[in-house]
């Protein structure tokens, strides 16, 4: 699909023209109408307003070009007391570039859904390896889904029921996933940094990929300064510094997540406006 529509940061629906996908808008998120900048000859997004804030309205598969990586989450509720849409208490088990192989993932993945941001340091999901085992095994679990057609009064070469299938795949695909993006046996300690830019402080993870990259997604010319703290006039970045979503939110692992979280909930992280 070469359109996807997003609510907040998750992709509700995917579609092949971008009418389509304007079309679905209008059932209720709202029409995009302001275009993001040029890819190929088009624009690579379309925003909408929510409450006089921007937020991403359409989105191009192939805006991976520009930054933006895509995430499966699953549920982590147990099996049958889910009642969120879209979940709250979730897992990321993938982060990838590629939309698609994503999707047909989730496809095998109970209470799944892909989000879409704008960072992400793990090339795991990018991997030949991984693409290439992940189409694969698609393929290999699409085709047991279906009902095989069969001789009459021959017993079907696959006695299982279609929920047996179903239970089946799921463990397959979370095994995969795990084999592909689970994490390291010592990772690696992430620091936060604060980054002067101008009159503006950024906060950089450290080690990051790339390094010039801060938690806002604003691309800083070089590595940037390292703030003191006791520069004048300065302000800080509100994304960087803020708990509240930032649109489109950063894609975090896990340890970034921490050192992040745990930086900003210090007292005096924050340089005075």
């Amino acid at each position: 699909m070469n359109y996807l529509v997003i609510d907040g940061t998750r992709v509700v629906s995917a579609h092949r023209t971008l009418a389509s996908a304007h079309s679905a808008e209008a059932q209720g998120i709202g029409r995009s109408t302001e275009p993001g900048p040029l890819l190929g000859g088009e624009p690579a997004w379309w925003t909408r307003q929510n409450g006089g804030v921007a937020e991403l309205g359409i989105l191009r598969t192939d805006a991976a070009e520009l930054g933006f990586r895509f995430e499966l989450r699953a549920c982590q509720a147990p099996a049958g007391s889910c009642h969120h849409r879209p979940c709250g208490t979730y897992a990321t088990w993938a982060v990838s570039r590629w939309y698609g192989l994503l999707s047909e993932l989730a496809a095998f993945v109970p209470l799944s859904w892909i989000w879409v941001a704008k960072r992400s340091d793990d090339p795991r999901g990018d991997a030949p390896q991984f693409l290439a085992e992940g189409r694969v095994l698609v393929d290999r679990l699409t085709a047991e889904m279906r009902e095989p057609l069969r001789v009459f009064e021959l017993p079907p070469a696959d006695t299982r029921t279609l929920d047996e299938r179903a239970q089946a795949a799921h463990a397959l695909v979370v095994r995969f996933l795990a084999e592909h993006f689970g994490p390291a046996s010592e990772p690696e300690p992430v620091a936060v940094r604060p980054v002067l830019h101008g009159h503006e402080v950024h906060l950089r993870l450290d080690p990051s990929v790339p390094a010039n990259l801060p938690i806002c997604g604003t691309a800083l010319p070089g590595r940037g300064t390292d703030a003191t703290g006791a520069e004048p006039d300065v302000h800080a970045c509100d994304q960087c510094f803020g708990r509240a979503p930032i649109v489109p939110p950063p894609i975090l692992t896990t340890a970034e997540y921490e050192a992040w979280t745990t930086y900003i909930g210090q007292p005096g992280s924050r340089p005075a406006n």
